[in-house]
């Protein structure tokens, strides 16, 4: 080993295979910390208290008096918050998760949190999952003439929850899931809209660090290859010269 560190040659290449990558890894490092300016929003956690483990709920079956319930509840909600009629008497079929963000006055407005929809009837109702005081239903309502040329539906998830206080059954939350129809939509329902097309932005900068260490390392390699076969010619040329050749080929 002493040997080898006692050679020029062999300094010089440790000095290009070693120094170079470091100072393009210090650069890479250095680019990217001035270039983080962003900030953590990640929730602290506090590992002094014990964890929370979620368990999920255990499912029940629900009688005959449930689903009719359930369904007496369901069709009311259709029938007057989803509807726009007697929002009055919707706004006491509201859980606390529906009410919040909004006061009665803006509830009775119209302008609420229910996705409205004109339905004249429940086409399907089928319960999607059933936990003690929680369940979720799918509902298709449709408007106008089934047989004629105008009529929509509409899937809609509908939650409900158990008042502890009331017994009763209040809306929890209220999705959309999709639309369907045998012709087209009333002139009287209008469509938003369409979305623009989501584009995916990368800054230039999460590339300019893997550039820089390719371009380096590329770089590198292709000087240490073109010093290699010049000190082989030189070498070489050398070597025939001493032994009294013109000529760096080997003699026949």
């Amino acid at each position: 080993m002493k040997r080898r560190l006692a050679s020029p040659r062999f300094r010089r290449r440790l000095l290009w295979f070693g120094g170079v990558p470091c100072v393009i890894a210090v650069v890479a490092i250095v680019a990217v910390e001035l270039g983080n300016t962003g900030h953590s929003h990640a929730t602290p956690i506090d590992k002094t208290k014990k964890a929370w483990v979620y368990r999920a709920p255990q499912h029940v079956s629900l009688t005959k008096h449930d689903r009719l319930e359930l369904f007496t509840a369901s069709s009311r909600f259709v029938q007057t918050a989803v509807s726009r009629k007697h929002l009055d008497a919707a706004w006491e079929m509201l859980g606390p998760e529906m009410r919040a963000g909004q006061t009665r006055k803006s509830w009775d407005s119209g302008f609420n949190n229910v996705v409205p929809f004109k339905a004249d009837g429940i086409e399907a109702w089928d319960v999607m999952y059933a936990y003690k005081d929680d369940v979720a239903v799918d509902l298709s309502l449709v408007s106008g003439r089934r047989n004629g040329s105008k009529w929509a539906g509409k899937t809609f998830t509908l939650e409900l929850k158990r008042d502890p206080a009331s017994h009763r059954w209040l809306v929890a939350s209220w999705v959309p899931k999709g639309v369907g129809g045998g012709g087209t939509l009333s002139p009287d329902r209008t469509s938003g809209p369409v979305p623009p097309a989501a584009t995916a932005h990368v800054s230039s900068r999460f590339l300019l660090v893997p550039g820089m260490f390719l371009g380096g390392l590329l770089l590198v390699l292709g000087i240490a290859g073109l010093r290699a076969v010049l000190r082989s010619r030189r070498a070489s040329r050398r070597y025939a010269e001493t032994l009294g050749y013109k000529s760096s080929s080997n003699p026949s």
